[in-house]
């Protein structure tokens, strides 16, 4: 029994050469503007929701200002918005 356990788990046959392929382009991440996204809580979502419609702009525009200064806390350019 334990040859046989043993001897099934071999797999004897020969291993196939992979093909290399040319390098691929790097293609995302390539244009002016890029994609992001990121998850939080419901209950932080809904607070970040009323807060872009107390402020009238996007959820979008409320992350970049955050971001931006945070850059400009570590002396570094802010983020331009718009």
């Amino acid at each position: 029994m334990r040859e046989a356990i043993t001897q099934a788990g071999v797999n004897s046959a020969p291993v196939a050469e992979v093909a290399m392929e040319s390098p691929r382009i790097r293609v995302r991440g390539q244009k002016p503007m890029v994609a992001m996204s990121f998850r939080i809580s419901r209950q932080d979502w809904e607070r970040l929701h009323l807060l872009a419609i107390t402020d009238g702009v996007s959820i979008n525009a409320l992350t970049l200002r955050g971001l931006s200064k945070l850059f400009e806390e570590r002396g570094l350019p802010g983020i331009v918005i718009g």
